[in-house]
């Protein structure tokens, strides 16, 4: 009977032990698993980073790096007008002019009499400032031929160009409403007459 009693005792302890052999195994399968897969894991997120950077890499080299040269240069400060360098040309007489101040901004319309060819004279802001002073306020500038003759001694000769005789006929009214402004319009006919007119030269 003890013998027997033993041997039980003898095969519950062998298959106890065995049992916990199984668990352990299988506890030690589970964990060299659940290891495996997370270096599986951190290898393909090492692989991942590794791409990104390899194509970070190639997108920078091919990228090309702009040379100083291909920048564009600043633009130029535009140099402001100089009241007087500007020169006006009166395309149909085939003239320039260039003026100066009162005058700066002499402007003309064109007129065709017979043979003549006349810039009827007058300025932009004088016109803006008093509207009666139209073109002719400040005088003509006519384009006869040499053997043509002014019909009038208040026609006075600037010059002799290209088989022309170009003559400045001043205003017989001053476009004035008040004595100021009959003065400001005097003073601008005299600019155009002695300072403007002798600059007189051609385009041709």
């Amino acid at each position: 009977m003890w013998q027997r009693g033993s041997a039980q005792v003898l095969l519950i302890v062998v298959a106890a032990v065995l049992g916990l052999g199984l668990a352990a195994s299988a506890y030690l399968n589970y964990y060299q698993y659940q290891q495996a897969g997370q270096s599986k894991q951190l290898l393909q997120g090492q692989i991942t980073d590794l791409r990104y950077q390899l194509n970070q890499s190639a997108a920078a080299a091919s990228t090309p790096i702009p040379s100083p040269s291909a920048n564009p240069s600043a633009a130029p400060t535009p140099t402001p007008a100089v009241l007087g360098s500007q020169s006006v040309s009166f395309t149909e007489l085939g003239t320039s002019v260039t003026p100066s101040a009162p005058v700066a901004d002499l402007t003309y319309s064109y007129q065709k009499i017979g043979v003549l060819a006349v810039a009827n004279l007058t300025g932009k802001s004088l016109m803006a400032k008093y509207p009666t002073c139209r073109p002719g306020a400040l005088g003509m500038l006519v384009r006869r031929p040499l053997n043509s003759k002014p019909s009038t001694s208040a026609s006075q000769l600037v010059k002799s160009l290209g088989g022309f005789n170009y003559y400045y006929v001043p205003p017989t009214s001053n476009c004035g409403s008040t004595t100021a402004s009959r003065t400001e319009i005097k003073n601008d006919i005299s600019a155009v007459q002695n300072v403007i007119m002798p600059t007189l030269a051609s385009i041709n």
